[in-house]
């Protein structure tokens, strides 16, 4: 019985010894060594052997240590200017077009936020000056749809806003220079006043002594600040970009006799300019919205511009070159030469739709360029379109009663020398009659028929057969201008 009794106790107290053992394990090994692990580095390699020793080492880190600076106020800080006002405009145009609107209504501090978006410290002194323009002067802001894009210089595209002043005849332009930001959209970078708004502005000596005194009250110990561009110029004359508009836009009017005040004369042939009026107003032609002029070299003296034009009834966009020159910066832009193989090139492959056939504009066999008017199949009758080009001459003929021009007529391959002669003589003829009915004195013309010596195109394919195509361009009246 005692010994049933001692063999349950035996397991019991095995596991009472083994509780016993880790208790003291963990109170006399494990305790000791976390509490030293836990102590900090720094302390534990201060911790002084003595008293002695720590105040040595004490006295040893007061020498070390470097001095508790004195506390000091902390400083305001400075104050964050509010960024410039996001407009996001996507086009140029819209942009022009919030401005006119703006001055209309004469909201002056919004016209003038919109031209100091880039530069909000500017945003009062250009309000100011656009409402000296409208109050002071009395300008007048066109349309809104009358804002139109200039065109191109370099990364600027340039708007402008029409506007006409008492006692002026001609309107004028407000001229801004825009160009393309990732955060506003379009930002202005430049505003150009014709020479008449000059009165709005400083003089250009009381605005150099005004920052040249804003300099010198600065204190010498902080860095000046930037000098700002200045948003608004007064125009120095001629621009290059408005002249070229101008001038397209008078070919755009078939308006010849306006046309002909921008070109150099000894440069550009009136031939030139009477056949561009014609292929305008054939085709109905105007300028691309987007980019009508880009100025590709602009030069003090020199410029070279690309006008792009468009005609929707041709479904075509094309383009010309023009080539400005000046004899200085005080003397006006001339018209010197005019690059029309791209847009007569493309007029003579979808002229068929006006029911057309070929350019105006041809090389004359005796040298320099003629205006051709064409004819039907062994007609002499002339073709209804006919009619603007002989108003066009008519116009140069009466301006100058010492001009003359000679007219030959010209027939195809088909037909006999003999018919083909009397053929393209009664095609002269017919155009002479023309003129003389829109008052050309007969003195000043004169006429041949040359039958089909002188064709434009042969009259027949490489492989002997007939070249229906080629005769068409072969049966013509040419002009040529003798002056």
């Amino acid at each position: 019985m005692i010994f049933r009794e001692s063999g349950r106790a035996a397991p019991i107290l095995l596991v009472v010894t083994a509780l016993l053992i880790s208790t003291l394990v963990f109170f006399f090994i494990t305790k000791p060594q976390m509490e030293k692990a836990t102590q900090p580095e720094a302390a534990r390699i201060a911790t002084p052997a003595s008293t002695a020793d720590s105040t040595v080492a004490g006295a040893a880190a007061k020498a070390t240590m470097p001095a508790t600076p004195p506390a000091q106020a902390p400083s305001a800080p400075s104050p964050v200017p509010p960024p410039p006002p996001s407009f996001g405009f996507a086009r140029p145009l819209d942009l022009g077009k919030e401005m006119a609107r703006s001055l209309a209504a004469g909201d002056f501090a919004r016209a003038g936020s919109l031209l100091a978006a880039n530069d909000p410290s500017q945003a009062a002194s250009a309000a100011s000056t656009l409402e000296k323009i409208i109050k002071t002067l009395g300008a007048i802001i066109g349309p809104e749809d009358k804002v139109e894009i200039l065109g191109v210089v370099e990364n600027k595209t340039r708007l402008a806003l029409p506007l006409r002043l008492p006692g002026h005849s001609s309107p004028l332009r407000l001229q801004i220079d825009v160009e393309r930001d990732d955060r506003m959209g379009w930002k202005v970078t430049k505003v150009e006043l014709p020479k008449e708004l000059a009165s709005v502005l400083p003089p250009p000596a009381s605005m150099a002594a005004t920052a040249a005194a804003s300099a010198t009250a600065a204190p010498s110990s902080l860095p000046s600040a930037p000098a700002k561009s200045a948003l608004f110029t007064i125009s120095a004359g001629d621009d290059a970009l408005a002249f070229a508009s101008d001038f397209v836009r008078a070919l755009l009017r078939h308006d010849f006799a306006e046309a002909r005040k921008f070109v150099d004369e000894s440069k550009v042939p009136a031939e030139r300019l009477a056949g561009l009026c014609i292929v305008f107003e054939e085709g109905q032609y105007e300028f691309k919205p987007t980019k009508p002029l880009i100025i590709t070299v602009a030069n003090p003296e020199v410029s070279w511009v690309i006008a792009q034009i468009q005609s929707p009834a041709l479904q075509q966009s094309t383009e010309f070159g023009l080539e400005l020159q000046r004899a200085g910066t005080d003397r006006p832009w001339r018209v010197v030469g005019l690059n029309l193989s791209e847009i007569l090139g493309s007029f003579a492959a979808s002229s068929a739709k006006l029911g057309v056939p070929y350019t105006p504009i041809v090389k004359n066999p005796s040298g320099g360029e003629s205006l051709a008017l064409y004819f039907e199949y062994d007609q002499a009758q002339l073709h209804p379109r006919a009619q603007k080009q002989l108003e066009i001459v008519a116009g140069l003929l009466k301006s100058d009663p010492g001009k003359k021009l000679h007219i030959a007529g010209h027939t195809d391959a088909k037909g006999t020398d003999d018919y083909n002669l009397r053929l393209s003589s009664m095609r002269a003829n017919t155009v002479k009659q023309q003129l003389t009915a829109l008052g050309v004195s007969e003195a000043q013309i004169l006429t041949k028929g040359l039958g089909k010596a002188q064709p434009l195109s042969p009259n027949q394919k490489a492989d002997g057969t007939d070249d229906p195509e080629g005769r068409s361009k072969n049966r013509r009246a040419e002009i040529f201008l003798d002056f």
